[in-house]
């Protein structure tokens, strides 16, 4: 009763400390504290041994935050330590033996490892996750829905991975790398918002089939349902390539969708991305997407709050022809006047374009992108701000994309499509040719490993990366559509449930034949003394010299120095090697010596005996030829008597 209240008591503390129950963080915690708890219930063996059994399951609960390396590699001593728990509660009489139980926990492991190695490669794969864990009520780091002055320079601070890129062929040049995410159109003069109603679209392309780039993005969790893609993409994001062969029958069902294309080019998930999501996207690379539908009212909307803008955009409106030349004098302003870019403006007011365009003249990219689209409004042209990444660096077969890359653009409707435009590569181009450090290559906020010094603390952790990278792609994400495709790899069918019944049997059912047969495992067990012993026993054997069943060693030892009286040395230095092994109490140092001694006495005996027997066999060959031309002789007419005494005579004659 006492646990129960404890239990409760805690329940409610976890509550009131996270604010709520349902979710990974607080359901962890109770577990946690449940576990705990069964420690004061411990009265009995069995309940230890429950006990050691709830704690190993406790090692799966960080699984739930971490499936890199590092967290196979932590959960690795905790298992080594419950096994050798298990061990104890085993053999509560022998405690002391640490080496041994230890050595058992790791012989099982290590023979347990093939049968594990097996079902993960053979065990049929659920098309989702076994369980799922309700969302927490907290965020991470990585783009928004929103954006005001300062937030992406914020972010572009984290040296955190935003997804990785495996492309199928050569990347993109980085001029090229623009990848797109939320797309903001609401503005309240300060902050730019997402439209509240996004109309899906259907992905077009009639194009050529070379103009088309493939791609697998390993998205890490933000906990948003933003989708990240090369502009522009024109396909849904899958699980795997969609087969077009003729050759697939009816039957075959396409990979599901897992995110829908919008009307405004973003992708949008079908639920948030709270763990590693591994999606297919094709894309095509250009900088303007045509489409039919004449833009909302709200890609024109301005308060009138920035009233100097409005101005200046009224004054260059009137000195160009069309929506084309005035978009690029824009960017001409941007280019020719004293603009800096930095991670560290000045804070702005309530009228942050004007301050920014008229008074202070230094920002990072959002300031860019939304001025540019406030000048673009205040001439009668739509536009918006798309916020996403750019850039992104190779390591070794794939791409690094960073929070550090986050980046923001605009884009304009002119001439019936919504063309792309960059105000930050007119202020700064280095920053869209060779990355953030060099266009703020003084500026310290620039994560370190986002710079372009090659220095070793940096190719370490890309070639850490690139480890845990592979440990994603090749364990965690290995599925249902993994299994497929080794199978095919192999050249194989992919086998039904009772064939891979059948085949997890019978391997598993040799490999523990093998573990648990092997000659040599047994005799592993005897003590050194007596493997010595056996081993000594085994070689007179095979020259001639058995042991009795009721033979003791001294006598056996004197009939082996009769039958081989050349090695009487070797076999009378042997037997009192052995009674120093028997009687004589050694500490360890002296035991080893000892026996490495001995094992060097036997391999000198084994050669010494081969040697005689070689030695012995000519007399033996000469002896036969005598036998075999005398028996030639008889047959030829030799009288018996003759024969008789002749050999008598070769008997007396050794």
């Amino acid at each position: 009763m006492p646990v129960t209240l404890i239990a409760a008591f805690s329940a409610f503390l976890i509550k009131f400390d996270y604010g709520y129950i349902i979710g990974r963080d607080p359901s962890v915690a109770f577990l946690f504290v449940l576990v705990a708890a069964k420690f004061a219930e411990v009265r009995r063996a069995n309940d230890a041994t429950l006990l050691l059994c709830l704690a190993a399951f406790l090692l799966l609960t960080q699984y739930f935050y971490s499936q890199t390396i590092i967290a196979a590699l932590v959960t690795l001593p905790a298992v080594i330590a419950l096994g050798y728990s298990l061990s104890i509660l085993r053999d509560p009489e022998n405690p002391s033996q640490t080496n041994e139980q230890l050595k058992l926990v790791g012989t099982l492991l290590v023979q347990g490892v093939p049968l594990a190695a097996l079902l993960f490669v053979v065990f049929p794969r659920l098309p989702g996750p076994l369980w799922t864990l309700p969302e927490d009520a907290m965020g991470t780091t990585g783009l928004s829905d929103s954006m005001s002055p300062g937030t992406i320079g914020q972010l572009s601070q984290s040296a955190a991975v935003a997804f990785r890129v495996e492309f199928d062929g050569a990347p993109p040049p980085p001029s090229q790398r623009y990848w797109r995410g939320p797309v903001l159109t609401q503005f309240d003069g300060q902050n730019w918002t997402t439209s509240p109603v996004l109309l899906p679209a259907t992905p077009q392309y009639t194009g050529p089939e070379s103009q088309i780039l493939s791609y697998t993005v390993m998205l890490q969790p933000h906990r948003q349902r933003w989708l990240f893609a090369l502009d522009s993409a024109i396909s849904l994001p899958r699980s795997s390539d969609i087969v077009l062969s003729s050759s697939v029958s009816p039957t075959h069902q396409s990979p599901a969708a897992l995110g829908k294309l919008m009307s405004d080019g973003q992708m949008i998930a079908n639920q948030p991305v709270s763990q590693v999501l591994r999606y297919r996207q094709r894309s095509v690379l250009n900088d303007a997407m045509a489409t039919a539908r004449y833009p909302s009212d709200n890609t024109l909307s301005l308060p009138g709050k920035n009233t100097r803008t409005q101005q200046f955009a009224d004054d260059l409106r009137s000195t160009v022809d069309s929506d084309l030349d005035y978009a690029q004098a824009v960017l001409r302003h941007f280019n020719q006047e004293a603009f800096y870019y930095t991670l560290k403006p000045q804070l702005l007011g309530d009228k942050p374009v004007d301050e920014f365009l008229f008074d202070s003249r230094a920002g990072f990219c959002e300031h860019y992108a939304a001025a540019f689209v406030v000048l673009m409004r205040a001439a009668g042209i739509p536009s918006r701000v798309v916020t996403g990444y750019q850039g992104g660096v190779m390591n070794e077969d794939y791409m690094i994309v960073r929070q550090s890359d986050a980046h923001a653009w605009a884009e304009s409707y002119i001439d019936g499509a919504w063309r792309r435009y960059d105000p930050t590569a007119s202020v700064a181009p280095s920053r869209i040719e060779q990355g953030l450090a060099a266009a703020l290559p003084n500026e310290s906020s620039v994560p370190r490993l986002a710079r372009q010094q090659a220095g070793w603390l940096r190719n370490t952790q890309l070639r850490w990366d690139a480890m845990n990278h592979h440990w994603q792609r090749l364990v965690v994400d290995f599925d249902n559509d993994s299994q497929g495709k080794l199978w095919e790899r192999l050249g194989l069918p992919k086998p039904a449930l009772w064939q891979l019944t059948i085949i997890v049997m019978l391997i598993a059912g040799v490999w523990c034949a093998f573990v648990l047969g092997l000659p040599s495992l047994r005799r592993s067990k005897l003590p050194a003394n007596e493997q010595l012993w056996q081993r000594l026993c085994r070689l007179l054997a095979g020259h001639g010299v058995v042991r009795g069943v009721n033979e003791s060693p001294n006598e056996f030892m004197h009939r082996a120095v009769l039958q081989w009286p050349n090695q009487s040395i070797r076999l009378q230095a042997l037997s009192a090697q052995f009674e120093v092994l028997r009687f004589t109490l050694l500490d360890e140092n002296s035991a080893k010596t000892v026996h490495k001694q001995t094992r060097r006495m036997l391999r000198s005996l084994h050669y010494a005996l081969k040697l005689d027997a070689l030695l012995r066999r000519p007399n033996e060959w000469f002896q036969l030829f005598l036998r075999r031309t005398d028996s030639a002789s008889l047959s030829a007419g030799t009288s018996a008597k003759h024969y008789a005494m002749y050999e008598v005579d070769t008997r007396r004659k050794p």
